[in-house]
């Protein structure tokens, strides 16, 4: 490769699109479930790669900083297709591009080879819990702390792709003008009768190095002209992308920026004071022509100048920043009062369009509405907010999900099982199985929402508190309500598919003893004793989950920890996750249930897999007036459904 291939191929390729882990059983004997894979996945934003030996990973060493070589960025859950399993997936950012294992890498991806030398394994927190086989069950993660870039991966970690920046014809053109341009200054006579367009890389670099050769008074040894050249065309290289970064990042309009870009080029001077220099007279030039920043003489005032970014951009970074105080330009927007003048030109803030700058609004707002502007920037934070992991997410470790396509009711067919299958005498017949019975459990999806206003008193009050909320309350209300919609199975114990309670004596799953040793033992058992309907094989599914209100969280705690004993008891041993439930108020009675993964226990169904909820503008403005009735709406919508598919999975000791 050329000195000019690898730096364009440096600068082109520092993001590659990575399987960190996929479903199913590992080469180590652990299996990860793809529900488990799916909680996880935010847990993956922001984890360090880093570069590792097998036994280093496997030990869970080699954690120097010199190891770090880049992050994962936007995790994602897979769904499998076809022969793919489901899996986590996301962006591996490199660090430094130029990093010689990265260049690597890169190239191993070009040429279809990386997914067979690289791989890729976690370094991560989990909950497991032994199944047959000898085979260890994830059952949650807690924390990741790396994503290893290793030789042997053991659960389907590897690199996919390379992503690519968006290509800019000038990376190479511009380098090897640069390269022509010294050569013309110090041998011309090298290009005479030569067609530089023509000459390729290898011919290019050959007539500069003769040129360095003679400014420097002749030949040096070959190594020293070999790294002489790299150094000089990598310098020349470097000093036009951070040049070229500095007027990008510059408040310039585009044309302005390409103007600077092509003059700094022109005389060849890379150097920060210079490329700030150029930026300053170029926007000195601009305030020259435009002072008052807008554009008259038209009659009416109809535009204004913009730098970077144009206005509706700038407001609706304005509106992100005031609703996220961990936004960079956060202390910049903290009136909402100001930003609604900004945006409107209604100085005194009447809420009437007279008052309105005409101009300002159709910059600032484009083609659509201020309750649209503002509404996308609420919806925005709702989502962030509501992708929080917080104590009302404690629900998936209940359900499956589900999606259905419209509102009719859905039916989900429950088949049993055969019994053991008979023995077959010589020359005899083979006999006709039982066929299993069906049980069918149905449930519809419906709507649950409401709306929320910010009115004209709030923004001429400036009330920055209340409105800044209103995207987390929003996001947690809709959080809280559909956890507690699916724990309200556990709390309520409503009839279920075969006209029985969830929780009944005929399902050999109700007790009425306090939360102890013997009483968890007892349910364990219980659970363990079903048997599959139709062919009374017993299921033996273990309890995962402990349900508890929050005043028998400390006592369920202590059942599992070891006490003066010097072994564990056996029931110590089992170790269940103990999810308290805020939200719950009998002080006594508590739940066991098994992972979902095992026995489908309930079932939870989003429409169209409409998982989050949808933010809409309910009331658009009127002419003559900025709201309806001096105030702008919105309607937050949440859609879903669910019901019990299996009350064998589940256990409830209901205390007097």
């Amino acid at each position: 490769m050329t000195i000019l291939a690898m730096m364009e191929a440096a600068a082109g390729v520092g993001r590659f699109k990575v399987r960190i882990i996929q479903a199913g059983r590992s080469l180590n004997n652990n299996e990860y479930p793809a529900a488990v894979l799916r909680e996880a996945a935010p847990l993956f934003a922001g984890a360090r790669v880093m570069v590792k030996a097998d036994k280093e990973h496997l030990a869970g060493g080699g954690r120097d900083p010199r190891s770090v070589i880049g992050r994962i960025v936007e995790p994602v859950f897979v769904e499998a297709t076809g022969d793919q399993p489901a899996a986590i997936e996301g962006v591996f950012e490199a660090v430094d591009p130029t990093e010689p294992i990265i260049v690597k890498l890169a190239a191993a991806v070009e040429r279809g080879m990386a997914s067979s030398l690289f791989g890729l394994s976690i370094d991560a927190k989990a909950q497991f819990r032994e199944a047959a086989g000898g085979v260890r069950r994830a059952t949650k993660f807690t924390a990741v702390r790396s994503v290893d870039l290793i030789v042997e991966p053991g659960a389907g970690g590897r690199v996919l792709d390379a992503i690519e920046a968006a290509p800019d014809p000038e990376d190479g053109s511009m380098l090897r003008n640069k390269l022509i341009a010294r050569i013309k200054a110090k041998r011309p006579k090298l290009l005479e009768g030569k067609d530089v367009d023509k000459l390729t890389d290898d011919e290019l670099e050959g007539l500069f190095a003769e040129a360095l050769d003679d400014e420097r008074g002749g030949n040096g040894a070959d190594g020293q002209e070999t790294e002489g050249r790299v150094m000089e065309a990598l310098a020349i290289f470097e000093g036009r992308m951070e040049a070229r970064e500095r007027v990008g990042a510059s408040k310039l309009p585009a044309a302005a920026r390409t103007r600077v870009m092509a003059a700094i080029v022109e005389t060849g001077d890379f150097t920060e004071a210079a490329v700030d220099k150029a930026i300053a007279d170029e926007l000195a030039y601009i305030g020259r022509v435009a002072p008052t920043g807008h554009v008259s003489g038209l009659g009416q005032q109809i535009s204004r100048i913009t730098t970077g970014e144009t206005r509706a951009e700038k407001i609706g970074t304005m509106l992100e920043a005031f609703f996220d105080p961990a936004h960079k330009d956060h202390r910049h927007a903290r009136s909402f009062r100001e930003c609604y003048i900004e945006i409107t030109g209604d100085r005194r803030v009447t809420g009437m369009a007279r008052d309105c700058d005409e101009g300002w609004m159709r910059e600032a707002l484009s083609s659509t509405s201020l309750s649209q502007v503002l509404g996308d920037s609420i919806t925005r934070k709702m989502i962030a907010d509501y992708r929080v992991q917080t104590r009302y997410d404690i629900w998936r470790n209940l359900v499956t999900i589900a999606a259905p396509g419209d509102f009719r009711t859905q039916e989900r067919t429950r088949y049993g099982g055969y019994g053991d299958l008979p023995a077959v005498a010589q020359s005899a017949p083979y006999t006709a199985l039982a066929s299993p019975t069906d049980e069918h459990a149905t449930y519809a999806v419906s709507k649950r929402g409401g709306t929320e206003s910010v009115t004209l008193e709030m923004i001429k009050n400036d009330d920055q508190s209340v409105i800044r909320s209103i995207p987390g309350k929003l996001a947690s209300a809709a959080k809280r309500t559909l956890s507690k919609f699916a724990l309200d199975f556990l709390r309520t114990n409503p009839v279920i598919y075969d006209t029985v309670a969830l929780f009944h004596a005929t399902h050999g799953n109700l007790g009425t003893a306090a939360l102890s040793s013997a009483s968890y033992a007892a349910a364990r058992l219980a659970m363990l004793a079903q048997t599959e309907a139709g062919s009374g094989a017993r299921l033996s599914i273990p309890p995962s989950f402990l349900w508890v209100p929050h005043e028998l969280e400390e006592t369920a705690r202590n059942l599992f920890v070891r006490g003066t004993n010097v072994d564990k008891t056996f029931v110590q041993t089992l170790d269940p996750t103990i999810l308290p439930v805020w939200y719950w108020t009998d002080a006594n009675d508590w739940c066991a249930t098994a992972n979902p993964t095992d026995i489908p226990i309930i079932e939870l169904g989003f429409l169209d897999g409409q998982e989050e909820p949808e933010l809409f503008v309910q009331d658009n403005p009127t002419v003559g007036s900025m709201f309806t009735n001096d105030q702008i709406t919105w309607k937050i919508r949440h859609i879903y459904g669910g019901t019990v598919l299996e009350y064998r999975g589940a256990y409830k000791s209901v205390v007097p």
